[in-house]
């Protein structure tokens, strides 16, 4: 038994692969089938006339013949005006003859199961009401014609016959229709899945792109300022103190060799060619080694926390790291070295809250460039970074006008 359930969904399968291989050779050849369709129906049911005895019947049965004959090939590109057409030459061809002509008839049963399947919606009820009508009319037609060999009851008994014939036809074609509907919507529905799939990837190497390009921002902005605070200290400081030029070169070194192994790590993503080293992201634990390289840059910090400290995910640690380090780094390129820093971290029972102070220039006035935080792309990394994690964070110049301060308050949950 299990034999032979397995042969018939084998068979089965087969079939509907020979269906589906058929629907996409037939879809695009349309019009060229059904041409080839026509064409043998001509053949077998009109030219067949032309070995009869010609007589005016015999030339209207050719005629309109041939003319459903030729609608009959637009019958899927055009169906309702082919239908129009067979119908009407189908009752001229009730109404002027007395024999039925095999091409008026077989081209209008495929005619009104076209316009079924394949019509607009008022053709196709157009096709079913004009269906019965012809069909019944057809009846009494050989009734009134004949009416001593055929009885009333016989006629009745025709009609009837032929107007559920056209329904049944009517109806195989609204079959095909909503078969049709049914695969259109299911080739929709796998399009706009691809379409979606396409868009979910985009917005994903969008996503990353943003990332990296955020992360190299903030990597190169810190180090470079470091670099060049240093830089520039150790040319002032050579002349009168060889060691402090010395310490500098040596800061300079160390920030240049950090930045390049974050740089590797961070550019190592984009790599496809086996296995690589991941780098731990930096978090709130590595706070102490930042202000370190910060103080080393000639910006005197102070660092303060209250609150029971508790473990964060990797995600707001890495945020509250990078907003602290971009602030410190504005702090260098736009207070200069003769400010001093104040880093403070509150632990609320269910967010961080961070605040990064500065008392200004030593001229005690705040760079214009500071004071526009909409314009800075640091500024405005350090917003998306926070609001990424639900969090946010605000940035301005202090009530009495000596220095800035940044606020940013982040979301703590649970530890990743």
């Amino acid at each position: 038994m299990w034999a032979a359930l397995g042969a018939d969904r084998l068979g089965a399968m087969n079939t509907q692969r020979i269906l589906e291989r058929w629907n996409r050779f037939a879809e695009p050849r349309q019009l060229l089938l059904d041409a080839l369709l026509s064409l043998a129906i001509a053949t077998v049911t009109v030219l067949p006339e032309l070995w009869e005895q010609m007589g005016p019947n015999v030339w209207w049965r050719m005629l309109l013949g041939t003319t459903c004959c030729v609608a009959l090939a637009y019958r899927r590109t055009r169906p309702d005006l082919a239908g129009a057409v067979i119908a009407s030459a189908a009752f001229v061809h009730i109404v002027v003859d007395e024999q039925l002509s095999p091409a008026v008839t077989i081209t209008a049963v495929i005619g009104l199961y076209s316009m079924a399947a394949y019509g607009s919606t008022w053709g196709t009820r157009a096709a079913l009401v004009l269906g019965v009508i012809g069909g019944v009319g057809s009846s009494g037609r050989f009734y009134s014609e004949a009416p001593q060999s055929r009885s009333f009851e016989y006629n009745a008994i025709g009609a009837s016959f032929l107007a559920a014939l056209t329904v049944g036809i009517w109806a195989t074609g609204m079959l095909r229709r909503s078969r049709m509907r049914e695969v259109s919507s299911l080739r929709e529905r796998a399009r706009l899945l691809e379409l979606e799939r396409a868009q979910e990837s985009e917005l994903a190497a969008i996503g990353e792109r943003t990332r990296i390009a955020r992360e190299m921002h903030d990597i190169i902005a810190h180090t470079l300022t470091v670099v060049i605070a240093q830089a520039d200290g150790g040319r002032y400081a050579a002349e009168q103190d060889p060691g402090a030029a010395a310490r500098a070169l040596e800061t300079i070194a160390e920030n240049g060799r950090q930045a390049l192994a974050d740089m590797r790590s961070l550019l190592g993503v984009l790599r496809e060619d086996g296995p690589r080293e991941v780098r731990a992201v930096p978090g709130i634990a590595d706070l102490p080694d930042l202000l370190a390289v910060v103080r080393a840059g000639g910006l005197p910090v102070t660092y303060s926390t209250s609150g029971p400290e508790r473990a964060v995910s990797a995600g707001c640690g890495l945020t509250a790291y990078r907003i602290i380090q971009e602030s410190l780094t504005n702090v260098l390129k736009h207070a200069g070295l003769g400010a001093d820093a104040d880093v403070r971290l509150r632990w609320e029972p269910d967010q961080l809250r961070i605040t990064i102070i500065d008392d200004g220039r030593t001229d005690g006035m705040v760079d214009a460039d500071w004071v526009a935080p909409a314009g800075g792309k640091g500024l405005l990394g350090m917003r998306e970074r926070a609001e990424l994690h639900g969090g946010s964070m605000t940035a301005g110049p202090r009530r009495d006008h000596r220095g800035y301060r940044v606020e940013a308050v982040l979301p703590t949950g649970e530890a990743l």
